[in-house]
């Protein structure tokens, strides 16, 4: 089995009855990794036979995939994680079969206790789900040929082979697998791929913009939820959330956002005027891109030109927060050359709360 390869789901999946509306499909929680690797090892070590220990060790270490993209798991109301599933962040793909355009996916897997309840096609149509909605055109993945009960059920799902892109992998030095590929259409290709890098054009406008609105309320519909079960245990909640997330107009120096071609906002950013300890610093806030721009260098270009903005004000750095179930977030801070630093006000309450640093060039 290949490092590559979409994982075991369970082979009663084509006959299984629909998943309970109590079944969750959302990203993987930090204190979950340990439990969603061992769903996603369990799930092959019961399925197939002869796999390499360093395999397995990639299974059960959810920490490193997320560090190249989103682990989604379906959970039961008690938290219990049924299956798990490894999805390409927008434009960033997690193997050579994907294209431009397309978004792949890896170890689909349900726990073997799990099987025949529908959780892998549920999982599978999730990912359907997160293509359409970033304008991906295909879906794509490896599968390896005893992967039967797999291969049923994205037959069932229109999934068909891609018999171009098949062929032997060397998936470890020496060891080569023949793998098939699969392709789900969810639109005509593009006649021309657009490049994943773009110029995007920023604007700096008052923090009341409408679609500087419209974008953090689309930012607060995304990140909320995953912090909602953290805040409904922290106390006091309403208070110290209000005081710790809740942006005073009054002290945002400035508003960026990014236009893509046809004049739609497409993402945001801010800077937040913060003193602590004694220094005044300038602090990142809402950064936030629509999933149909991510990956084509928005983010990078809102971080550019508030890094530009604080120089022209005569800051020595900037520090941002971000919660550590921000996992694309916490990589992108980390590339463009942010530091974790000690939780600063008025974070402390919330000791899910990440904090970075950067140093900036004085400005010429």
């Amino acid at each position: 089995m290949s490092v590559g390869s979409v994982a075991a789901t369970d082979d009663g999946a084509v006959a299984a009855a629909s998943v309970p509306a109590d079944i969750t499909i959302r990203l993987v929680r930090t204190e979950e990794y340990q439990r969603a690797g061992e769903v996603t090892a369990q799930a092959y070590l019961s399925s197939y036979g002869k796999l390499s220990d360093e395999y397995v060790a990639s299974l059960r270490d959810v920490a490193s995939r997320v560090r190249g993209g989103d682990v989604w798991v379906a959970v039961e109301p008690s938290g219990e994680v049924l299956g798990t599933v490894w999805i390409a962040r927008p434009n960033r793909p997690l193997a050579e079969v994907a294209r431009p355009g397309e978004t792949d996916f890896r170890q689909l897997a349900v726990a073997p206790a799990a099987r025949g309840r529908g959780i892998g096609e549920a999982l599978t149509r999730h990912v359907i789900d997160l293509a359409r909605e970033r304008g991906s055109h295909r879906i794509v993945m490896n599968s390896g040929p005893e992967m039967t009960g797999a291969h049923a059920l994205y037959a069932k799902l229109g999934f068909e082979r891609l018999p171009e892109r098949e062929g032997a992998w060397e998936v470890q030095p020496g060891r080569w697998i023949e793998l098939y590929t699969f392709g789900y259409d969810l639109a005509p290709e593009p006649a021309d791929t657009p490049p994943a890098e773009r110029a995007w054009t920023l604007e700096t406008v008052p923090w009341d913009d409408p679609r500087a609105e419209a974008l953090r309320s689309e930012m607060d519909g995304e990140i909320a939820p995953r912090y909602a079960d953290r805040l409904a245990h922290a106390a006091p909640v309403a208070e110290e959330a209000q005081r710790a997330f809740a942006v005073d107009p009054g002290t945002i120096v400035a508003t960026v956002l990014a236009v893509d071609e046809s004049g739609a906002a497409v993402g945001h950013a801010a800077l937040r005027d913060l003193v602590h300890d004694g220094t005044r610093d300038l602090e990142v806030k809402r950064v936030f891109v629509k999933p149909r721009a991510r990956g084509t260098g928005v983010s990078r270009a809102l971080m550019s030109e508030l890094e530009r903005i604080a120089q022209d004000r005569g800051a020595g750095r900037l520090i941002l927060q971000t919660g550590d179930r921000q996992h694309d977030a916490v990589v992108l801070y980390e590339r463009i050359g942010y530091r974790p630093i000690p939780i600063f006000e008025p974070y402390k309450a919330f000791p899910f709360s990440q904090c970075f640093a950067k140093e900036l060039a004085p400005s010429e």
